[in-house]
């Protein structure tokens, strides 16, 4: 009887694969694989590391980036502020304190009491303020007595008075005046003039202001 083999004819009889063979294949392929499994997470291990470095890194970058721009917001903060208060001083260099004025002028009127040198009074005074030219004080004054010495005396007290030091004096064009009743019973009558200085920031005491 004729017999007809169908199998592959690795799987016919006598010409199988050796067991060693497939033994030997099967652990080759599972060597391979592990050894692949093992390269790939040291891969993705040292990826994540990296990636793990990398979001610190930024991390830590971003915080410094805020600290520089926290610096640099006080730094502006300072500069403005430095500008302010220089805006403040130059304010109070460029105003003349009045109140002041009228304190020194009535120490240089009562003299610490001595009215042998002179004894002066004022019959008004007025301010006029030009920012570009500055203030104008006119007074009208009057010395006791028909001594010319004594008006020469006031006359040189108010250009020695700190105010005076500032400002420039008229010359004192009197005339003498009677008045019965009053001891004694002359008087000196002069108008007196004080040109003070415009008043800014680059002006200083004693000194006339920039043009």
């Amino acid at each position: 009887m004729i017999r007809i083999n169908l199998l592959p004819v690795e799987m016919r009889r006598g010409k199988r694969l050796q067991a060693k063979l497939l033994v030997v294949a099967l652990a080759s392929a599972a060597v391979v694989t592990v050894a692949a499994g093992w390269l790939g997470m040291k891969w993705f291990g040292d990826l994540q590391s990296a990636e793990d470095r990398l979001a610190a890194a930024d991390a830590q970058l971003g915080e410094l980036q805020r600290r520089v721009g926290y610096a640099d917001q006080l730094e502006s903060n300072k500069n403005d502020y430095t500008v302010r208060v220089q805006t403040i001083k130059d304010i109070g260099n460029s105003r003349r304190v009045w109140s002041k004025f009228l304190d020194e002028l009535i120490d240089v009127v009562n003299n610490n009491g001595d009215t042998e040198r002179h004894m002066a009074w004022f019959d008004d005074l007025q301010v006029r303020n030009d920012p570009a030219k500055g203030a104008t004080v006119s007074l009208s004054c009057a010395v006791q007595g028909d001594e010319q010495d004594r008006l020469a005396n006031f006359h040189d007290d108010m250009a020695r008075s700190s105010f005076g030091k500032q400002a420039m004096l008229s010359d004192p064009n009197w005339k003498l005046e009677e008045e019965e009743g009053r001891v004694p019973p002359s008087s000196l009558r002069f108008a007196l003039s004080l040109q003070f200085p415009p008043t800014n920031a680059n002006a200083q005491p004693g000194n006339p202001a920039k043009k």
